[in-house]
């Protein structure tokens, strides 16, 4: 295992469940006060070019292994099509092949169990619902 420089940074992905783009202050919204979250982005690197799908799992398959969701056999949120296939390669792995800790906090819909669940998509920790629902709760 290789270990991260000293100088390293620290690499927080946010992304929030079913929020639009204009759903934020800092992208000219006048009607929403996200003041954390704006402040937040004011201080980050943000992705205003990402294209997703309307729905939560494609567009987090996407996301996390850079390929368009239907590559990655994430189709829709339907049990059985919410499933990103095992061997795809994930952000996760790729942070953890560089000697980063890795963790994924809140949903996930992308598989339910070994190897699609967080444990086998490069995540060292993980806290969250495994399916799409809050009764989905697991840990792994």
């Amino acid at each position: 295992m290789v270990s991260p420089t000293p100088d390293a940074p620290n690499v927080l992905l946010i992304m929030t469940d079913d929020q639009g783009w204009g759903d934020l202050g800092s992208s000219g919204n006048p009607m929403l006060q996200t003041p954390v979250l704006d402040s937040l982005a004011r201080q980050s690197a943000t992705f205003n070019r990402f294209y997703v799908s309307p729905l939560c799992a494609p567009t987090r398959a996407s996301l996390l292994t850079g390929r368009y969701h239907l590559r990655t056999g994430t189709v829709s949120v339907t049990k059985g099509l919410e499933t990103m296939r095992a061997n795809e390669t994930t952000l996760a792995e790729i942070f953890r092949d560089n000697g980063y800790h890795t963790g994924i906090f809140g949903k996930w819909h992308n598989g339910e169990h070994y190897p699609n669940n967080p444990a086998g998509q490069g995540f060292d920790e993980f806290l969250g619902f495994c399916a799409g629902h809050w009764s989905n709760y697991c840990c792994a």
